[in-house]
């Protein structure tokens, strides 16, 4: 399997290095907190979007397109997690990886629209976000709420996030 350092290398030069590095360290607190692989995990986060810049705005490729660069560096698992990741890609969240990867790619796209804004990052204001965004699009709420899938409430789930969002150096 790919090395940390290496993935990092795939990720650098992308538009979602910030992003990657943020979704990586959700997915390691996730697999801490579920008693999972925590290697593992880190990675599918860091390279879950390394396709992004490539598929532009074809959405039913991303991911899947990265799924076929990481074909036999990733395990199956890994690589059909990324691939499931979005859900225009047709394929279905089967795993607690698959889940915890759409939940914690869909809750740092939040945590990155608040910061900024100066509203305070806890769980009770990221809560209100989900809902404030989800009136506009019922999909984020959906792919935050698949942490309930793999065992953890929302608030605990947005508490690790943000506890993640911590150890976080910003690039």
């Amino acid at each position: 399997m790919i090395s940390e350092n290496e993935a990092i290398q795939l990720v650098k030069n992308t538009s979602k290095y910030a992003h990657a590095l943020m979704v990586s360290a959700m997915m390691a607190e996730v697999a801490k907190e579920l008693e999972e692989d925590l290697k593992l995990w880190k990675i599918v986060g860091l390279l879950h979007d390394i396709d992004y810049d490539e598929v532009g705005g074809d959405r039913r490729k991303h991911g899947v397109v990265a799924a076929e660069k990481l074909k036999g560096v990733l395990p199956e698992e890994a690589v059909y997690s990324i691939k499931a990741h979005d859900y225009r890609t047709g394929f279905e969240p089967k795993s607690k990886l698959d889940k915890a990867l759409i939940a914690a790619d869909s809750a740092t796209v939040l945590i990155e629209k608040m910061r900024g804004t100066g509203k305070e990052l806890t769980a009770k204001t990221l809560l209100a976000e989900i809902t404030n965004t989800s009136a506009a699009a019922p999909w984020h709420r959906n792919n935050t709420m698949k942490c309930a899938e793999i065992g953890l409430s929302l608030d605990k789930f947005l508490k690790i996030c943000l506890n993640a969002m911590e150890q976080v150096a910003q690039p």
